[in-house]
Order: structure tokens, then C-alpha cells, then sequence
């Protein structure tokens, strides 16, 4: 008589074996490619922002429709650079930020080169002697170079809560140059013919 060795029935352990793969392997690879891909894109926003910050912040003044003209502040007034990143930020899709969340830091690199003295249009009446380094844009000189930091926390970005990728904040510099014109006071007493 012959014996014959039966082997086990395997049916199902492949499928078995593929759902702790999927589980302990393929899933959270998945999950850590998504919280690497949300932090490259929440790091493209701020560096956008901060550069669309640097853009107003060379200005130094914007001229309204009027014909009157706006300094440009670096964290308050009408037009500050504070208020251009923020509403960068959030028209890009980064809605639970609120103002306060959001750190921009504004610094000229380089001194003046030549005195500032305010002109009748300036309602400051701040004065920058040459060798100084001013607050806000809107006392920079041309070809001055200066910063633009932005700074958010990346807990109010985030998608998901795993601890994969877990900065404390998403950070930007960007350096820039001031392109404003030369500034020049306008002779009103000259001759109409």
C-alpha cells in the first residue's frame, strides 16, 4: 500500500499575506508620500507670498488713480507687505491661517547711500541720514537691497496628523533689490504760458 502525503489546502494565503504587506508596507509609504508632497506644496506658497511681498516692498510708494501716493509699510498702513503676503497666502488655499499666524520680517541688507529727508508729499516726516538702515520699504533707496522672511506654522497647514513630517514651521527668504525712481519734488511755481 502506498501512502500518499496530501498537501494543506493554501487557498487564501496569498490574499492574507498581500493585506499585511498593504497594511504594514504600502500604506504608510502612501501616507508618507502624501504629507512629503503637501509640504512641498505648502513650501512653494510661502515662497511665492514672500516673493509677491518683495515685489510690493520695491515700490517703496504705489500711486493711486487719484494721483496720490501710498507708502509702502512693512506691517501696517494701507498697503504694508504684512497684508500682501497674508492675502497671498490665503487666496492660494491656506484659509486656516489668520493674520497673526503669519510672521513676515522685512530688513534692508545695505545701508543708504544718501540722505533722506521728507518731501511735502512724505506724511511721516521721517529723515534717514546715509549709513542707516530703514524700518519699511517706503524709505529705501534705488538699488538698495533688502529681505522679505516669511514664516507659518505648519501645524494650521497640515493635511494629516501622522508625525511623518512634522516641522514646527515652513520658512522662506527671499532678497530682493529696491526699483523704486529716484525721488524728485515737483516745481509748481513754474511758468504757464
Amino acid at each position: 500500500m502506498r501512502r500518499t502525503h496530501r498537501r494543506p489546502i493554501r487557498r487564501g494565503v496569498a490574499a492574507i499575506e498581500l493585506a499585511f504587506v498593504t497594511m504594514l508596507l504600502v500604506i504608510p509609504l502612501m501616507i508618507g508620500i502624501w504629507e512629503v508632497g503637501r509640504l512641498v506644496q505648502v513650501q512653494q506658497i510661502v515662497s511665492n507670498s514672500a516673493r509677491e511681498g518683495a515685489r510690493l516692498s520695491a515700490q517703496a510708494f504705489t500711486i493711486s488713480t487719484s494721483g496720490t501716493t501710498t507708502q509702502i509699510k512693512a506691517m501696517s498702513g494701507t498697503t504694508s507687505v504684512h497684508a500682501a503676503v497674508y492675502d497671498y497666502l490665503y487666496a492660494s488655499g491656506l484659509t486656516n491661517l489668520q493674520p497673526g499666524d503669519v510672521t513676515v520680517s522685512f530688513a534692508f541688507t545695505t545701508p543708504r547711500t544718501t540722505d533722506y529727508v521728507p518731501i511735502s508729499s512724505d506724511p511721516s516726516g521721517t529723515s534717514w541720514p546715509a549709513g542707516t538702515l530703514p524700518t519699511d520699504p517706503c524709505f529705501g533707496e534705488k538699488g538698495q537691497i533688502f529681505t522679505v522672511t516669511v514664516t507659518i506654522p505648519w501645524n494650521k497647514v497640515r493635511w494629516i496628523n501622522m508625525g511623518l513630517v512634522n516641522p514646527t514651521t515652513v520658512t522662506f527668504t527671499v532678497t530682493w533689490q529696491m526699483l523704486t525712481d529716484e525721488r524728485f519734488q515737483v516745481n509748481d511755481q513754474l511758468p504757464t504760458w
